[in-house]
């Protein structure tokens, strides 16, 4: 697996107020850049792309912003 260069064409910019993968943005570990797109295998080397943080700091940031978004939705209901 080797970056072919399509993968710049998905590249995502980061935001300021969300966490990267709450934005729904991916991240391929051949490439070493996030992207927006759909599937769960990179569209230039084929790798599996990530759909969660890796370090535990940025996991339990994530997990807390995502039961939130969760309890605003049940609260909608």
């Amino acid at each position: 697996m080797v970056c072919k260069g399509i993968c710049h064409r998905y590249k995502a910019i980061k935001t300021r107020n969300q966490p990267r993968y709450a934005n729904g943005q991916k991240r391929c570990n051949t490439c070493e850049i996030f992207l927006y797109w759909d599937s769960f295998w990179c569209p230039c080397c084929g790798a599996q792309l990530r759909n969660k943080p890796k370090v535990g700091k940025h996991k339990r940031k994530f997990f807390v912003q995502e039961i939130k978004i969760n309890e605003k939705i049940t609260q909608r209901l």
